[in-house]
């Protein structure tokens, strides 16, 4: 931005690089930024400070959490016995928007993806084989993306999960090709969590 500040040019730059936001919408951003109140900008920054410092994986399912254990584990009234398993956090979130699961979950934090050099042993998948070797997980719900990358990342977990004396699903693939889950309405989520599969 030729003719502004070093200063608000590095917003632009920061900005641009979160997902979704391109060169024209950092601009925006950084210009609805510089017309906020001073207390309203302190408390945007101070919100972002917090989030970095205080979110961090929970320690059974690797949600987002401000605690050792998350708010879904640590609820008795989720059922024990069910594991849904995901890539992101935020797939969990709209999960949860359906109200149609009640179970635990596992995030992954990626899926296997060879254009980006990720495998199967860049998966993060030891805390999950530790709890089904427990015996308290009667079944797992496989819910990674219905793109190539996800149906890869099913294919290797479904290999691993057989060894286990569980019931494993796949989520109904009522959902198009290539979408992912945190983008998918919850009424066709939900559709495809009570259509979901045996795959042994």
């Amino acid at each position: 931005m030729k003719g502004f500040p070093k200063i608000l040019e590095d917003l632009v730059e920061k900005l641009a690089k979160l997902p979704g936001i391109g060169r024209r919408s950092a601009e925006r951003l950084s210009f609805h930024i510089l017309k906020m109140n001073p207390r309203d900008a302190k408390e945007l920054a101070n919100n972002i400070m917090d989030v970095g410092m205080r979110i961090k994986p929970c320690r059974l399912c690797n949600n987002f959490s401000t605690h050792d254990v998350c708010a879904i584990c640590d609820s008795p009234k989720r059922d024990k016995e069910v594991i849904c398993i995901v890539e992101e956090p935020e797939d969990i979130l709209a999960i949860e928007k359906t109200a149609e699961y009640n179970g635990l979950y596992y995030c992954l934090l990626g899926s296997i993806s060879p254009l980006e050099g990720m495998g199967p042993e860049n998966l993060n998948i030891g805390k999950l084989l530790n709890r089904l070797g427990k015996g308290e997980i009667q079944e797992v719900i496989i819910s990674t993306d219905p793109d190539n990358d996800g149906e890869l990342t099913a294919q290797f977990l479904v290999e691993k999960i057989s060894r286990y004396n569980v019931k494993i699903y796949r989520i109904g693939m009522g959902i198009p090709l290539g979408t992912q889950i945190e983008y998918i309405d919850s009424s066709t989520l939900s559709r495809a969590l009570k259509e979901r599969k045996a795959v042994t």
